[in-house]
């Protein structure tokens, strides 16, 4: 979830450009490949990098105006200066590989070479896509690249997107506003960057994120890039002449264009779009309403991959794992609160490598996929965007505050504005016996309690002075023995319709919540005259107990 303060929002992928680590190199090994090295010098014209951009100029905008990660520059720049399957099913997709083929020089295999399978993929229009696919057989390209060198990616998304527009609406509530979309003519702006490769996304966009810096540190512009989308907002009147179109475009977008047009990235018209609403990542955004929508049929087909993959005892590889972590992952732009679902699948890829290998699905995995997809199914789809941005200072008109602690002798939490407070002695038999546990479980009764004061689309912060329990429901990312709390939260948040945050506050100024702790409720009602203590019982599921 997105709760950020009112700064401006800047695209998190051209941030990540200034902390990324240098593309990887080939190993030192490979340069003492004689077989391969040889081919290399013997052919050059085979390997030489075939790509639009103008690589100089780009480098130039970066280093006047002092990118802060040069190392980072480079290692994208030597990439572009450098050397670096299923039958088709019908007649047109046969047609459309030879044509292809066609393209390149077609040799025999040199020594070192490899050929990877290659199939067509149909696009909407009757088009298709070329695939290489570079994880076929036992030793294949992709096999020799480990993961652990394209991990990190940063990709901006719909949320960041609706938190600047939430933001601005915030200033200048009277504006109409439309979004714009602008998209490359090719994703791999190299020909030899080919889809299927492992590596291809992570090369494709440390380019495309130093582009995005140059539009947002140089050019001034708002913008976000998902993959090689660009997308933002504007004023439905701020608009300019594009002379390459001969049309008016949104003022941002044309500034983005003149900056590809001046690297060489390739674009065209038809796939320039501006509006509202308007396509992004697959949801519907509308700036003017608000609202983040998910198509109803997009919905569907989600929760029926969801129920079909989880089926108790059933095995399933590794890359079907990953795939549908995506699927649901991209879910959460519109229904953030079903990140628990994704807990227990999470600890059951972490470490694995081989993406044909086969995993038991176990009963958390499955619980908990059939949990998001049940709550998936009852959801609108819609994610409004007013309820993305809100902070502690200040805290908005009519929130409710809740103070939470836990020691080890038990828990308590109190209403500054109802004089309320509760306490409660440690469980007998709890899941995981430590004080961490004991600070979550407060706070989730806090939770359960507080709901029932609010009214409908209130609002709730949560305090308490355990920074892991603040980042835990933050996060809503529990490992096991916690994910089971997190869920049950999440579920009355849905029933009573209610927005919460938890904040961290310093032990020192949570007197009252800590008094009650340590059952110590004299000295709080010291704190705070006429002061009401009531015994709360904590949820009894998350102790082991039947959930009703």
């Amino acid at each position: 979830m997105v709760w950020g303060n009112e700064a401006k929002s800047l695209s998190g992928t051209a941030l990540w450009t200034e902390t990324a680590e240098p593309l990887p190199r080939p190993p030192l090994s490979e340069f003492s490949n004689n077989v391969a090295v040889g081919t290399i010098t013997q052919y050059p014209h085979l390997f030489a990098v075939s790509t639009p951009i103008n690589v100089d100029r780009f480098e130039n905008l970066l280093t006047i105006a002092q990118h802060p990660n040069l190392p980072f520059i480079r290692s994208v720049c030597l990439g572009l200066w450098e050397v670096p399957s299923p039958s088709p099913k019908t007649e047109a997709e046969w047609n459309f590989i030879r044509g292809q083929i066609g393209k390149e020089e077609a040799h025999d295999l040199l020594p070192g070479m490899y050929s990877m399978p290659i199939h067509a993929v149909p696009k909407e229009g009757g088009k298709f896509r070329l695939v290489t696919n570079h994880s076929a057989g036992e030793y294949s390209l992709n096999s020799m690249i480990a993961k652990e060198d394209i991990a990190g990616v940063t990709l901006d998304n719909v949320q960041d997107l609706g938190e600047a527009i939430n933001k601005y609406q915030r200033h200048h509530p009277l504006d109409f506003l439309q979004i714009w979309k602008a998209d490359v003519l090719e994703a791999y702006l190299d020909c030899a960057n080919v889809f299927g490769g492992r590596a291809s996304q992570r090369i494709s966009h440390a380019f495309m994120s130093l582009v995005i810096w140059i539009a947002v540190f140089i050019r001034l512009i708002q913008a976000f890039i998902y993959v090689d989308d660009s997308f933002s907002f504007a004023k439905l009147r701020d608009m300019s002449y594009y002379v390459k179109y001969r049309k008016m475009l949104p003022s941002e977008m044309v500034t983005l264009l003149l900056l590809w047009d001046e690297l060489g990235i390739p674009h065209e018209e038809r796939k320039q779009i501006f509006g509202s609403p308007l396509p992004i990542i697959g949801f519907d955004v509308d700036p003017n309403l608000m609202k983040i929508s998910l198509k109803d049929d997009s919905k569907a087909a989600l929760i029926r991959e969801l129920q079909e993959f989880a089926r108790y005892k059933s095995k399933r590889s590794l890359r079907d794992f990953e795939h549908i972590t995506g699927s649901l992952n991209w879910a959460l732009n519109v229904c953030p609160l079903l990140r628990p679902g994704l807990s227990a699948v999470y600890a059951k890829i972490k470490g694995k490598s081989n993406s044909k290998g086969m995993l038991w699905l176990n009963r958390a995995v499955v619980e908990e996929l059939v949990w998001a997809a049940y709550h998936l199914e009852r959801s609108n789809g819609i994610f409004l965007l007013k309820s993305v941005s809100w902070c502690y200072n200040p805290l908005p008109l009519n929130t409710l505050e809740v103070y939470c602690d836990a020691s080890g002798s038990g828990m308590g939490f109190w209403y500054p504005s109802l004089n309320l407070a509760f306490q409660s002695g440690l469980p007998e038999r709890p899941p995981i016996t430590d004080i961490f546990f004991t600070e979550v479980l407060c706070v989730a009764s806090a939770i359960h309690d507080a709901v029932t004061w609010l009214p409908r689309d209130g609002q709730l912060a949560v305090f308490t002075d355990s920074l892991n329990t603040v980042f835990m429901f933050n996060s809503l990312s529990g490992g096991p023995g916690f994910n089971q709390l997190l869920m049950d939260v999440v579920e009355t948040i849905m029933v009573f319709k209610v927005d919460f945050r938890v904040f961290h506050i310093s032990g020192c100024d949570n007197i009252i919540a800590d008094r009650l702790s340590h059952w110590r409720g004299r000295d709080a009602v010291l704190c705070s005259p006429g002061l009401q203590v009531t015994p709360f019982e904590p949820p009894r599921f998350a102790l082991g107990g039947g959930k009703k």
